[in-house]
């Protein structure tokens, strides 16, 4: 197909403090086999680090749009990445992350054949700070041998269970801008700040089919400068994959009783588990109030 009729894919990066990721997160969009593609940048930044080091790629590809914020805009500019996006597709890139050259293209070939997709993700490998093989966790185990169409309730149902992220951070999945009426991390109407990637999944797999790919076509960087390990990001997390499992039931996610109750217990476990390694206060407050309300809603079942 010409590059004139292939579908505009807008590659989105909220870019905030790391130029040096940033730069191996661009070239991996440049070297994409997709040719129709737009790169937006929207800087959070404290500094002008990025915008030094963007510099020169905006004299060398016109494509690339690179936006400096006037103030921190944290979640906010997610969204302003999305509202400056031109594309019929768009892929979030994390600014420490990295494409495969084929990520775009293969995941496209899937997403223009079947109308009834609506999220395109796949296997993600983890890198280090170097970008050599990291360690895996749990949610980034491949989840198939072989690539695989699932129901999007399905999907989802296996996430909600598991109280666990399968489907990948932003950087893996691909999908129609049209398909997500709200705004990115936003589910019944409010907004998730460290679950935002899970929250948007759940409103596109509510609307169709999902597709796994096996290969590894992102890589998800793992490193000491990221805010996952922080006492506030665990605290949000805790209240909200609870909030999400009771949400996502008025979608038709979880809509048996024993799906219900094995996602609730599932994080109960996660929660209590997470006991000895957060001493802080507000903390050890938090998950005391969620398995609480775990507790009352399994009492009154």
């Amino acid at each position: 197909m010409p590059v004139n009729q292939l579908p505009l894919v807008s590659v989105v990066i909220p870019a905030y403090n790391r130029p040096h990721y940033l730069k191996t997160a661009l070239i991996s969009v440049i070297n994409q086999t997709y040719p129709n593609l737009e790169v937006i940048i929207c800087d959070d930044s404290t500094n002008d680090e990025v915008q030094t080091m963007v510099i020169p790629f905006l004299k060398n590809f016109p494509y690339i749009k690179y936006f400096k914020n006037e103030r921190n805009f944290f979640i906010e500019n997610w969204h302003k990445c999305f509202s400056l996006a031109s594309g019929e597709f768009i892929n979030y890139l994390m600014d420490d992350d990295v494409f495969h050259i084929n990520k775009i293209e293969y995941m496209m070939s899937y997403l223009l054949s079947n109308k009834e997709i609506t999220l395109a993700t796949s296997y993600r490998p983890v890198i280090d700070q170097n970008g050599n093989n990291g360690i895996p966790i749990e949610a980034t185990q491949k989840i198939v041998d072989n690539t695989t169409i699932f129901e999007g309730k399905q999907l989802g149902n296996y996430v909600l269970t598991n109280c666990l992220n399968v489907i990948g951070e932003p950087t893996t999945v691909l999908f129609r801008k049209r398909d997500l009426k709200e705004k990115f991390g936003y589910y019944k109407g409010k907004q998730y700040v460290c679950l935002n990637d899970v929250a948007t999944w759940l409103s596109l797999l509510s609307k169709g089919k999902a597709v796994y790919i096996a290969d590894p076509l992102s890589y998800f960087r793992m490193h000491s400068g990221q805010n996952s390990h922080s006492v506030d990001i665990a605290l949000y997390a805790v209240k909200e994959w609870l909030d999400l499992i009771i949400d996502s039931r008025q979608d038709g996610f979880l809509n048996s009783v024993h799906l219900f109750k094995t996602a609730l217990h599932t994080h109960r476990q996660h929660v209590q588990n997470l006991i000895p390694y957060y001493q802080d206060a507000s903390l050890q407050t938090a998950i005391t109030e969620v398995i609480q309300r775990i507790d009352s809603l399994l009492s009154a079942m």
